[in-house]
């Protein structure tokens, strides 16, 4: 079929005002990046909390080599060493290698007096990974019996935690393996603080036989 000039500059305009301007596009938002926490040469960032129960002042961090070495000291006490910052919701990854036994943990949101959300890495003979434990508080509120399948003896472990809303809801990965997926209740969560540090654990031990807990690539990214 034949188009006249007409015809043709009358589609050609139809078409044009069918297709319109094109869209503005509008970026999202970009996601906030993660940010190594631990320089691997100095403990800038971190410190040791003094207004815990004074059981839980004692223990020792170095860095040797990259690594944050935690361990008893004096003998048979352990503590913390916790970030300069305050956080609330946020992802924290890093690896950690534990001797066997020893038994650490990451302490979310943990306030100036302990109080916090423990996310548990026991490599003694209870061989807890992932449970959800309340310090000063209730005590163990989720258990992650799987946690332990997924943990390599005397090597290097990928560690992702995630720390959202209020009441919490506290995710755990070990080694890309999805462990914990756990949401609070307002009464569960009660008189844990909303922020707070972030605190690395070397557990006590009265016949002195945990070892060593070691830290590296510590990021955090902040929600």
């Amino acid at each position: 079929m034949t188009v006249t000039t007409t015809t043709l500059a009358a589609s050609l305009g139809l078409g044009a005002l069918l297709i319109g301007p094109a869209p503005l596009h509008v970026s999202a938002q970009a996601p906030t990046p993660s940010v190594a926490i631990f320089d691997g040469k100095t403990l800038s960032g971190w410190h040791k909390p003094q207004d815990v129960p004074a059981d839980y002042r004692g223990g020792k961090w170095d860095v040797i080599d990259g690594t944050l070495v935690g361990d008893q000291d004096p003998p048979g006490m352990g503590g913390f060493l916790v970030t300069d910052k305050i956080y609330r919701d946020f992802i924290i990854e890093f690896d950690i290698n534990l001797d066997e036994p020893a038994d650490s943990g990451v302490f979310l949101r943990m306030g100036e007096d302990g109080k916090n959300h423990q996310l548990t890495l026991d490599n003694d003979h209870n061989k807890k990974f992932g449970d959800v434990y309340l310090s000063w508080g209730r005590g163990t509120v989720h258990e992650a019996p799987e946690g332990k399948r997924h943990f390599r003896q005397g090597d290097w472990n990928a560690v992702k935690i995630q720390i959202q809303g209020e009441p919490a809801r506290i995710q755990f990965w070990l080694n890309g393996v999805a462990i914990t997926d756990f949401q609070h209740t307002a009464e569960a969560t009660s008189g844990v603080p909303k922020e707070g540090r972030i605190g690395l654990q070397i557990h006590d031990g009265a016949d002195n036989s945990y070892g060593k807990v070691r830290y590296r690539n510590i990021r955090v990214t902040e929600l």
